[in-house]
C-alpha cells in the first residue's frame, strides 16, 4: 500500500522580532518604503507495507519579510525550518532538522552585513546537535555573483564511535575494533561532552533567472573550516532550478545537495545503527513541486 499527501497551505502571516539574519536569502528591487512578506510551507507523507515496509515524513517552511524595519532602510528578514524522519523496516534512514534565521542589512546594495543563527541535528552522519551563530557580509561583485563571509561560533555534539586498538582517548569514542563477516564489532565506549570552537563560512553564489524569469538558478558553494584547525572543514555545494508553471505561485524544482565532512576522512569512526565507518560525503538529488504563498 503507498500513500502519498502532498500539500500547500494558505498563508501564516507571522511577527517576530528582526533582530538575525544572514547569507541565504536574496531580494528584489523595491520602493524606498515598501515592505513585502513570503510564506512557502511544505509537507510530504509516504508509507508503503508489504515486500518494503517505509515511512516518510517531510515537513517545512520559510517566511521572508524584505523592506524597512525603523531606521533600517532594504532590509530582509528570514525564518526557515524543516524535518525529515524516514525510516525503512522500523530503522532510521533519514533523520534531520534545522533552524535558521537570518537579517541582512542593505540587503540589495553592493556591500550588507548580516547576521545569522541557525540550529540543526542530523542523526544519520552522527551530529546530534549544532548551533552556530555570528557576523559577517556580502559583497555584489556582478550580475547574478555574490561572496559573504561569514565568522561563526559553532557548538557541536557528535555520537562517535572511534576506535584505536591501543588508545583510550577521553576526546573521542575509542574502540578496539575488528572486521568480522562484513561488520565491524567493536567494545566499550568513552563519551564525552559537545565541543565549542569558532568557525570561517565561505560562501560563493550565482543566482540568476532566465526566459523571461521563468527558470531560476541558484548555485551555492560553502567552505567552512574550523579557526584552530583548518584540517577540520565541512564543503556544501547546493543547486537548485526552479521552473515556473501555468499557475503563478506554483513552480518545478530541482534540488542537489553535496556535502563532504573532513572529520570522516580517512578515520574509522562507527555508526552504532549500522555498525559501519560513517562517509565523508553525503549526496542528495529530489524533485518535487513548490507553492509560494
Amino acid at each position: 500500500m503507498k500513500q502519498i499527501v502532498k500539500c500547500g497551505l494558505l498563508p501564516i502571516y507571522l511577527i517576530f522580532p528582526l533582530i538575525i539574519f544572514s547569507q541565504e536569502a536574496d531580494t528584489t528591487d523595491m520602493g524606498e518604503s515598501s515592505r513585502e512578506s513570503y510564506t512557502n510551507i511544505d509537507f510530504s507523507y509516504s508509507q508503503d507495507n508489504g515486500n518494503t515496509d517505509l515511512e516518510s515524513i517531510y515537513y517545512g517552511f520559510s517566511y521572508t519579510l524584505i523592506g524597512d524595519a525603523g531606521p533600517l532602510n532594504d532590509t530582509e528578514f528570514l525564518i526557515s525550518f524543516n524535518r525529515s524522519d524516514d525510516k525503512l523496516d522500523g530503522l532510521p534512514f533519514t533523520d534531520d532538522q534545522s533552524l535558521t534565521l537570518m537579517f541582512d542589512v542593505w540587503a540589495n546594495q553592493k556591500y550588507s552585513p548580516f547576521l545569522f543563527f541557525q540550529k540543526s541535528f542530523d542523526n544519520i552522519v552522527g551530529l546530534q546537535d549544532r548551533m552556530n551563530y555570528g557576523i559577517g557580509g556580502k559583497a555584489r561583485l556582478f550580475k547574478g555573483f555574490s561572496v559573504s563571509y561569514a565568522f561563526l561560533f559553532e557548538r557541536e555534539d557528535y555520537l562517535d564511535y572511534q576506535y584505536d586498538s591501543t588508545l583510550v582517548d577521553t576526546s573521542n569514542y575509542y574502540y578496539d575494533v575488528e572486521w568480522e563477516d562484513g561488520f565491524w564489532t567493536y567494545g566499550d565506549s568513552i563519551e564525552v561532552g559537545p565541543k565549542e570552537f569558532f568557525r570561517h563560512s565561505i560562501r560563493p553564489k550565482f543566482k540568476y533567472k532566465f526566459f523571461d524569469d521563468n527558470v531560476l538558478l541558484d548555485y551555492r558553494f560553502y567552505y567552512k573550516p574550523r579557526v584552530d584547525d583548518v584540517n577540520d572543514y565541512l564543503l556544501e555545494h547546493e543547486l537548485k532550478i526552479s521552473i515556473a508553471t501555468f499557475y503563478e505561485a506554483m513552480s518545478i524544482d530541482l534540488n542537489y545537495t553535496n556535502k563532504y565532512n573532513s572529520r570522516y576522512d580517512g578515520v574509522a569512526i562507527i555508526n552504532d545503527e549500522t555498525g559501519m565507518p560513517y562517509k565523508a560525503v553525503d549526496q542528495n538529488i529530489s524533485l518535487g513541486v513548490s507553492f509560494a504563498l
